[in-house]
């Protein structure tokens, strides 16, 4: 597996505070909130994309495929977050807080699995 850089790691952690503190500050300021949802899922995913895994065991491999499925959940609860921000009636809820759900499980199943099986491996 291609561990991230200090440089890499950094902004993999500056786009995860990003988009804690833009989903927050979407409550009292959704423009604000929004703008830096994106920016944190932009370096998130981009940090997520960086990392590879050029090995062939099913199961790290199958992992890396959720914690892409994650990225791209939150990718789309931040166009979800933006069309409504701009007022279009293609989103008229808060559909976008489904996605972020959905993505932050899976994100949260996959880097957990995705530890012990690289552990169990080195063994």
């Amino acid at each position: 597996m291609r561990e991230l850089s200090s440089t890499e790691n950094a902004l993999f952690r500056a786009g995860a505070l990003l988009m804690l503190g833009g989903a927050a500050s979407y409550l009292f300021t959704p423009a604000v909130g929004n703008g830096l949802y994106v920016v944190g899922v932009l370096l998130f995913g981009l940090m997520q994309l960086r990392t590879t895994y050029e090995g062939d065991d099913f199961v790290i491999a199958r992992l890396r495929r959720q914690q892409l499925f994650g990225a791209t959940m939150f990718a789309l609860s931040a166009a979800a977050m933006t069309y409504q921000t701009l007022g279009h009636n293609v989103v008229r809820y808060n559909e976008w807080v489904v996605c972020l759900l959905i993505g932050a499980v899976v994100e949260l199943y996959a880097t957990f699995r995705l530890a012990s099986e690289l552990e169990k491996k080195d063994k």
